[in-house]
């Protein structure tokens, strides 16, 4: 294949609060860019405050794709986020658009560059066994037991997210080997695209002075009453409502958090997020790391990329 017939992907991913979104903007206007989100929480439509969105004035500045794309009740699976992607960087191919991917989802962004995690099927058997043990004895007891068989899986998960246990603990009962077997394995032979890969990395302090600020600035922008609104419509158990922030605001609207106690639980339940991302992009070797303020030296790069495949800038 021509190489200049090959799609180039630029790919701003970090932690949360790392200023992925503005650096990816910026290079979306020097490099004739449209934004593709890759982020498991910004396809639900609802969830706007809480998940961070672009907003209304970003949008019009480039084009996002990948924003509120189903509802809180649907299921949006990493299979999804690649088959959706395809499609829209052929789009952005045929338009001379380079496709810059932003956002903190290190499974999708793995799983469109190298491919679907090959996870053997699930037995129906094994689905009845661990349907059962939620039925009998709820999430709780799901958590428990994948914590006896796989507990650094167990670790990563909150004892409530009923869809990642259900899914983790099927796949070890199955197979014998933990979820994270298959995610780590590497396959640099079986690259998808060409592209440039960088992590926004600030010092520890920083992120977390980020994320704290963020958390209030979020909070003042009206996160409770959007949460108290999508609560006309949905019920709380559902898995995107369970998500940082999001249940924690919960709980303070059934009268079992106070406001005092909200607000910590929030910064703490993000930093501890951003640690799991971190962790993460490290074992991911084809990702750079750059402060994001670096932003001159990061648009040459991708230059310098895309000068060797022969694409054109627009």
């Amino acid at each position: 294949m021509n190489p200049a017939n090959i799609p180039f992907l630029v790919a701003v991913t970090g932690p949360t609060s790392s200023g992925k979104s503005s650096l990816a903007l910026w290079l979306a206007e020097m490099l004739g860019g449209e934004l593709i989100c890759c982020d498991s929480m910004q396809v639900y439509r609802g969830l706007d405050i809480g998940t961070a969105k672009p907003t209304p004035a970003e949008r019009i500045r480039i084009a996002h794709h990948l924003l509120d794309i189903v509802n809180i009740d649907e299921i949006f699976s990493a299979g999804d986020f690649v088959r959706e992607t395809e499609r829209i960087i052929k789009e952005l191919q045929s338009r001379n658009k380079v496709p810059i991917l932003v956002g903190g989802t290190g499974l999708y962004l793995r799983s469109l560059l190298f491919g679907l995690s090959q996870i053997p099927e699930i037995s129906p058997e094994t689905k009845i066994q661990v349907n059962e043990l939620k039925s009998g004895g709820g999430t709780r007891a799901c958590w428990q037991r994948l914590k006896e068989l796989d507990p650094s899986g167990a670790e990563k998960l909150h004892p409530n997210d009923s869809s990642r246990i259900m899914r983790a603990l099927e796949v070890i009962l199955s197979t014998g080997k933990p979820l994270s077997s298959f995610q780590q394995i590497e396959a640099p032979s079986n690259q998808r695209y060409s592209f440039y890969g960088m992590v926004c990395d600030r010092p520890r302090e920083e992120l977390y002075e980020r994320i704290n600020n963020k958390t209030l600035e979020m909070l003042e922008q009206g996160w409770i009453d959007e949460v108290r609104s999508l609560l006309d419509d949905y019920p709380d158990h559902l898995k995107p409502l369970q998500s940082i922030g999001y249940r924690e605001i919960i709980l303070h609207l059934k009268g079992e958090l106070t406001e005092s106690e909200l607000i910590p639980l929030i910064k703490q339940r993000t930093r501890q997020y951003a640690k799991r991302q971190l962790t993460w992009f490290r074992r991911e070797s084809h990702l750079i790391w750059k402060h994001p303020d670096d932003k001159q030296r990061i648009l040459e790069e991708c230059r310098v990329c895309l000068e060797k495949i022969g694409q054109n800038l627009a």
